[in-house]
This record gives C-alpha cells, structure tokens and sequence, in this order.
C-alpha cells in the first residue's frame, strides 16, 4: 500500500480550524458553519501536495497544464469560486496563463446560470477554466449542459477517481467524497421495524384518524384540505394547508404533547392544536367546539403574536407507534431523496390533497420530455388496513397506469426500505 503524507485527523482539524477563523465566519454568526465551508478547507489541504495537484489536475480536469497553490481565499464576491489557483503559462513566451476555480456544492441544485457568473468571477480571459464539484443530482441539466470551459465531477466519482490517481492520499479522498455525497441528506436510519409499523392494522387505523384530525381542521379553520408542500431547497417532506411566508397554517408533524396536527408559522416553534382521537361524543363536540373558536378568531392567521397558547389536549394522545410510522413514511416522501433519484416534485397546483381515502405526493422524472407523472402514496380505501407505500406511473395516451405496493421485509432496516420503495418508483420509467 502507498504510505500516505497526511492524515485523515490533521486535514479534518486543518478545514475546521481555517473554516472557524475564516473572515467570512463573522458573517455567518446567526446560522451554522455548513459542510461545504469545511470541504473548501479539505480539498484545500490534500492540494497542497504537489504530487496530488499534478494527479487531480490530470485525471479531474484532464489537462497537463502545471498550476500554482490552489487555495481557499477569501471570497471578494458571492460569485467568487470557493478555490482558485494561477494556471501557469505553457511557456515563458506564451501569453496563455490564466485562473483556475473550483466550486464545491452540497447546498441543492447547481445551475448553469450559478456556473456561468462564477465563471465570469475568474476574470475575461478565454483560458480561464471552472470546475464544479457537487452531487451528480444537484447538476441541472447535467454535464452535457455545462457552459464552455465549465467541467463537473460528482463528490463520488471525485474520491474514485482520486483514490486512485493518488493512492497516498486515499483515505483523505475517501473522506471528501463521503461527506460531500451525504452532507445535508437527511437521516432515514431509524431504530424501528418498518414491517410491523407499516402491516400492523392498529397503528394505520390510528394514523388515519389523526390525518382526519388534519383534514377536518384544514377544512374547517382555512377552507382547504391539506397536501405536500413544494417549496425549493426543503430537506423533509411538510405534509400542510395555509403555511405562508406571513401567514399561519396547520402542519401534519412531530407529534408533540399528544398530537401531530399543529399550528405552524415560518420562523416560529409550532404551536400544538390540542385535539388527539376523540374517545367520546363529549370529546368530539370539545374538539368541533375547539376549532370553531378559533375559526372565529382569525388574528393568529397573520399576527404573529396572536398565535395561542398550547391547549389542553382532547382525546387519546397519539402513540410512539404513529410517530415511527410518520417518520418512515415521510423519508419515502422525502424530496432531497427523491431528487437524487432522478425525481422532482410536480408543481404545487397538480399535488394530490389529502382526501379522506389517500395521502401522497406528484412527481416528475428529469429529463422526461413526454410528461408523464408518477405519485408515491399510501391507502386507497376508507378504512386503512395497513400503510404499506404504493408507487404508480400514470396513466398516459401511449400507457396504462401501473401500481405496484412495497411492503417492508421482515428485519429491514428502514434506510434499505425507503431505497427498496425508491427503486422501484424508478423501475417505472423504464420502457
């Protein structure tokens, strides 16, 4: 095995350190250092070997051109790129040097406009060249889209690649390539059994009752039935009705002091609504009588400080078993998951809303030029036996609708089971 130069520990502590003390740092006070600052720093530290320049900018860029250091300087400019190096003339009588800059994305999607301005952040020459590094969904349009002298790698093929290219360093591009493909994913390895939260009638019967909760509450207070929120750059998926940028709406969640259902505020900790399973026809009546007051007091709408008081709870508190069952279903409906996947989220005015029979979500497969839509859903019929996932490709002129169900497996963990339901989405598309 080649012997390795640096270590894992001392490039991690290195991107820590540069990332914490950096001048952009002062700005970031109200929010997180995020792990692209930390990659920045990281690739920053492996590129200090010349040996692993000469390997990255062979077989990354695919050019024999020699460059000096390529460092994490300070941006001068939001489109500045996050490395730049001099790329160094072919020879002294030459006037062909000019700039490298390296882009590094685990922020969402990377667009060919983003591209082009940190292109142009380089300067005018036409020797000026761009690199992207980001995960292979996030790239709209993918490579053969690229603008010119932009090229992109993935974070995979990135540490693949380099692992390589440059054994010595492995570990370290091994390391890169690990956190840029997981950074900002969201978490489905959860300590349930997907098999029996999903087949098990009493818990799917009781989930359907606190959807009911959601969907009377919906109707009643905002005259709209929830469904799938479709804002860009979410990393959860927000089952909800009348959540604006200033408004106050009802979100289907975490359940918390008993109950799912709350009111929910952008910016504001939601607020429970206080209304679990009616056990009693008293409970019912204090549950519609609940949410009569508040359909006559509209200020909590839009006054952000009329938002009320956490109520006594009505009815059964939900069980852990609900709250198991929301967060394996809303990984399947994940949509920074269904991205990767090739997926995107139809627009808001086509999502399906929650009815009394079914909960689900529409999406559109990238690159699909015949339009053709696919739903992930759960139920199909009044009483839920069971909150098994469907997958269905709709109908279109040319093909039928087709539907299969993805049931958990004994023992599965719930990481293998949102990819199994993934996969087969993704079998849909297939001709």
């Amino acid at each position: 095995m080649a012997r390795s130069y640096a270590t894992v520990g001392q490039m991690l502590t290195y991107a820590v350190e540069r990332t914490v003390n950096a001048p952009e740092s002062a700005e970031r006070t109200e929010r997180p250092v995020r792990a692209d600052a930390i990659l920045r720093h990281m690739l920053e530290f492996v590129l200090m070997a010349p040996r692993s320049r000469r390997a990255f900018l062979r077989t990354v860029l695919r050019t024999e051109r020699a460059t000096g250091s390529i460092v994490a300087a300070p941006r001068l400019h939001r489109h500045s790129p996050d490395l730049v190096a001099e790329i160094l003339p072919t020879s002294p009588e030459s006037d062909d040097g000019a700039r490298l800059g390296i882009v590094v994305s685990t922020d969402g999607l990377l667009r060919t406009t983003q591209l082009e301005k940190h292109l142009a952040a380089l300067g005018t020459s036409a020797h000026h060249l761009l690199l992207a590094v980001s995960r292979r969904s996030d790239l709209v349009g993918g490579e053969e889209q690229l603008p010119e002298r932009v090229q992109a790698t993935s974070w995979r093929s990135l540490a693949r690649r380099m692992s390589k290219a440059d054994p010595g360093h492995q570990a370290l591009w091994e390391t890169i390539g690990e956190i840029g493909e997981n950074s900002g994913r969201p978490i489905v390895q959860y300590p349930v059994e997907a098999k029996r939260l999903l087949t098990k009638a009493s818990v799917a019967q009781e989930f359907r009752g606190h959807l009911d909760v959601m969907h009377r509450a919906s109707r009643d207070l905002l005259g709209t039935s929830p469904h799938f929120s479709t804002r860009r750059g979410q990393t959860d998926a927000h089952l909800q009705a009348g959540v604006r940028l200033h408004r106050t709406g009802l979100e289907f969640g975490e359940v918390e002091q008993g109950t799912p259902v709350h009111l929910q505020r952008a910016g504001h900790e939601p607020v429970p609504l206080g209304i679990g399973l009616p056990r009693t026809d008293e409970e019912s009546a204090e549950a519609a009588e609940r949410l009569e007051t508040l359909a006559r007091r509209t200020a909590w709408r839009t006054d952000e400080g009329a938002l009320p008081a956490t109520p006594e709870l009505i009815g059964a508190p939900a069980s852990p078993e609900v709250e198991g069952a929301r967060l394996l279903l809303w990984a399947v409906l994940n949509p920074m998951l269904l991205r990767d996947r090739g997926f995107d989220l139809a627009p808001a005015r086509r999502q399906p809303a929650l009815t009394a029979t079914t909960m689900g979500l529409r999406l559109l497969h990238r690159g699909d030029e015949t339009g053709t839509t696919y739903r992930l859903w759960v139920g199909g019929e009044r009483d839920w036996t069971h909150l098994i996932p469907k997958v269905t490709r709709e109908a279109t002129a040319d093909r039928p609708e087709e539907t299969y169900a993805v049931a958990p497996r004994k023992s599965q963990s719930t990481a293998d089971f949102v990819w199994e339901v993934h996969r087969a989405l993704r079998s849909l598309t297939i001709v």
